[in-house]
């Protein structure tokens, strides 16, 4: 192999490497909504020991498990959630395992898209159109839905929430449209730059490459 050749050689797989480092943020740039979920069953049995205590606490706030879910984004592993649901008052409220501890967030849909979203983490905050979102980290199960049902009681309408296929297509909507899309696109701003750039260097590459036979 000649040296230029090997140089040739040489380009192409470092562009690959830093293309194939940052695929998944690159993907995810492109479409951010692209959420789909998957029912894994309709029991509430949970294995997760923080996610069964997190349950219990759901349970003195008026929530039944309805069952579990996986959430998948493009190039992620599954992310197993139980889902609660509050009839009476029509809110969902979703747990998944993080580390050692567990994640909640409310969800609601007071009418026909517009979404309420009040989580116990960091969340995107939005309180315009049809989404009002927001996180209050470390708070109690307690206080977080004692905030969410206050911003649901200002929106006019009969909210529901009933089987698992209706939680798995209230949540394909919200992701799809809501403000989680966004904040996917700024995490994965830096995957896609360097992904961009090894492409459009390939490209030239190979087009110079071309135009020199």
């Amino acid at each position: 192999m000649n040296p230029e050749t090997l140089r040739i050689a040489l380009v192409f797989a470092l562009l690959g490497l830093v293309l194939l480092r940052n695929l998944r943020g690159f993907v995810r740039f492109l479409f951010p909504g692209a959420v789909r979920y998957r029912i894994l069953g309709r029991d509430g049995e949970v294995m997760d020991p923080a996610v069964r205590l997190m349950g219990r606490e759901l349970a003195e706030l008026g929530f039944v498990p309805v069952g579990r879910v996986a959430q998948r984004r493009p190039l992620s592993s599954d992310v197993e959630q139980s889902i609660y649901a509050n009839e009476a008052k029509g809110d969902w409220a979703v747990v998944f395992p993080r580390g050692r501890d567990a994640w909640l967030y409310f969800l609601t849909e007071p009418r026909p898209g517009t979404f309420v979203l009040t989580a116990d983490h960091s969340f995107p905050s939005s309180q315009r159109g049809a989404f009002r979102t927001g996180g209050l980290p470390n708070a109690a199960p307690r206080d977080v839905y004692a905030a969410h049902r206050r911003v649901v009681e200002t929106e006019d309408g009969a909210p529901s929430a009933r089987s698992l296929e209706a939680f798995v297509d209230l949540g394909r909507r919200f992701f799809a449209r809501g403000p989680g899309a966004g904040a996917v696109r700024r995490r994965s701003m830096r995957e896609f730059l360097f992904a961009s750039a090894a492409l459009l260097w390939g490209v030239l590459t190979l087009w110079q490459l071309l135009m020199r036979r």
